[in-house]
């Protein structure tokens, strides 16, 4: 349970997690005590990390090839917290994310 800044109890909620474009997506929606007003517009926060078998492969230097570790994948994720879900949009195709895949990902959020 987390309480928000004007003390209201709420909590994430994973609404998707998949691939999409080639890369880790978790979806998630703040639920709130709010969430039953009228003007309430969802709070969310989307994960963006790349797929581990992507950090298993050799990356090449030169000549050799090095390990990505597992910490190293982890550490290349991206958390995008939006002030509004409309601000999500932008920053997905910031990100290098298709115009359809944001659509995508942007469908999953709940009404």
């Amino acid at each position: 349970m987390v309480h928000d800044q004007e003390g209201h109890v709420g909590e994430w909620k994973t609404v998707y997690e998949d691939e999409v474009e080639e890369r880790w997506v978790t979806l998630k929606v703040y639920e709130s005590e709010d969430a039953e007003d009228e003007d309430y517009s969802p709070v969310v926060r989307v994960t963006i990390a790349p797929i581990d078998d992507e950090a298993n492969e050799p990356e090449q230097i030169g000549d050799e090839s090095k390990h990505i570790s597992k910490v190293a994948a982890e550490d290349n994720s991206i958390t995008l917290d939006p002030d509004a879900v409309e601000d999500l949009e932008e920053e997905l195709i910031e990100i290098g994310f298709s115009p359809e895949a944001v659509r995508w990902i942007l469908s999953k959020i709940p009404d």
